[in-house]
């Protein structure tokens, strides 16, 4: 009889976790995604309820994080404790489990000043959310099989919640909405779609690393990606101001980096991965949002 492969996924209704949980059951794993309420960060026993509820993991896929970058710098105390002392329970529990642990980290960890960052380039986060990311890829890797990965995904988050950028873009266009306009933020994004593929070869193969740069082989202004789009809405009839970001709404609050893109090319040569463009990624997530 085959051996059931269980993989627990945190985070599991969120934009990524349930794009995993749907790809790795379609693979024939055991996916085990709880709710908020059954696998809560902030409960200091996380480990032993976990252990009560759940059938023992050969791998946990660590996505569940406090992400919005406004609302950690305002509210830091609340983010250290899901983004830092959250993921230390989620170590704790790899660790008595024996568990592969991927960590889902963030470019935010850089300053964002040159970009084409490897994976063992000096982190600097310039705000809290990517202060908190950091202190999280340092706890997952003092564990064995602790593996980080970062990444910009993109993808469709669920009702009821803050849309994606790539949503936020699309309702605009539908919407006529005038609206403010950063273009001096660069990035290399992937699909939740295409990340999960990548997370399902690396966690078939021997790893040699415990860091990895995933996204688009290419990069782009985030302008151009509304551009991208706006091609799709021919006649939208709204006003788009241009402005830098640390003048936009967006940026007053926190201070983003600017430099977000990340060298791929790591995984690609050494593991044989390749990465796709950044506009295959987007007309991926905008098939799903049926554009």
């Amino acid at each position: 009889m085959k051996q059931k492969r269980y993989i627990l996924i945190t985070g599991g209704s969120g934009m990524l976790g349930r794009i995993l949980a749907s790809h790795f059951s379609r693979a024939g794993y055991q996916v085990i995604a709880p709710p908020q309420d059954e696998l809560d960060l902030l409960d200091p026993n996380l480990v032993e309820h976990a252990v009560e509820r759940f059938p023992a993991c050969s791998a946990i896929i660590h996505c569940a994080a406090a992400t919005d970058v406004n609302y950690c710098e305002l509210n830091q105390s609340q983010c250290t404790e899901v983004n830092a002392a959250g993921t230390q329970r989620i170590v704790d529990l790899a660790r008595r489990q024996k568990a592969k642990l991927f960590y889902i980290s963030t470019p935010m960890v850089f300053s964002g000043t040159k970009g084409n960052y490897r994976e063992h380039d000096r982190t600097a986060p310039i705000n809290y959310y990517g202060t908190t990311k950091r202190g999280g890829e340092k706890l997952v890797l003092r564990y064995a099989h602790g593996i980080v990965i970062r990444s910009n995904p993109i993808g469709v988050r669920p009702a009821g919640t803050l849309p994606s950028f790539i949503q936020w873009f699309v309702d605009a266009a539908q919407s006529n909405r005038s609206f403010e306009l950063f273009t001096d933020v660069r990035i290399n994004p992937i699909s939740t779609a295409a990340l999960a593929g990548v997370l399902e070869k690396l966690l078939k193969i021997a790893l040699h690393d415990s860091i990895f740069h995933v996204g688009s082989r290419d990069i782009v202004n985030k302008a151009d990606v509304w551009e991208y789009i706006l091609a799709h809405f021919p006649g939208y009839s709204g006003t788009v101001t241009r402005a830098l970001v640390d003048r936009t709404t967006a940026g007053r609050t926190a201070v983003r980096p600017k430099e977000m893109w990340l060298n791929v090319e790591h995984i690609q040569e050494s593991y044989r991965i390749p990465m796709p463009s950044w506009r295959h990624e987007v007309d991926l997530v905008l098939k799903e949002l049926k554009i």
